[in-house]
């Protein structure tokens, strides 16, 4: 197999990716109901590098009751230029899939897909974003189309770095 070509190689894009390398604590929040106030739960969050291209995520969390257990996949098309991502879980047996773009001057990570709504069963339209405060912090949030041009907060992870 032939190595990638150096114009498709480690830009900016992927150097961008480092910054989520690391040991992670999470303060997570999941808004079950718009009424009532969001679940709290505590996790850690696992990335590595592999290779220049991707990161890979592996997190734990648990809410009262149950521990869940994910992973993401993130990394930039050199060709369609656009971040790619991906994730599963052990609380649905579905894989969601996103892609969107960095915006460098807000620090910024948006994401988007059209994926299964594990409440309705249909597709609908999710939207990440992922805010990158200092080399320590950051905050991502999950929203869905809940009705045309209409978003609701899923949920929200606040993240610390612990190495």
């Amino acid at each position: 197999m032939s190595p990638v070509s150096p114009e498709l190689g480690s830009g900016p894009e992927h150097l961008f990716l480092a910054k989520k390398v690391g040991v992670w604590d999470m303060e997570c929040e999941y808004f079950i109901s718009q009424t009532d106030e969001p679940v709290r739960a505590k996790g850690v969050d696992i990335v590595r590098a592999l290779g220049p291209y991707w990161v890979l995520a592996e997190a734990k969390f648990e809410l009262p009751g149950l521990t869940i257990e994910g992973q993401a996949t993130t990394g930039y098309d050199p060709v369609a230029k656009r971040y790619r991502s991906t994730w599963i879980d052990s609380a649905t047996p579905f894989l969601y899939t996103f892609e969107g773009s960095y915006q460098q001057e807000r620090d910024l990570l948006e994401l988007e897909g059209l994926n299964l709504d594990p409440q309705s069963g249909r597709p609908a339209r999710y939207r990440s974003r992922e805010l990158f405060g200092t080399p320590n912090d950051r905050l991502f949030e999950l929203l869905v189309e809940s009705s045309p041009g209409m978003e609701t907060p899923i949920l929200r992870y606040q993240y610390t770095r612990r190495e």
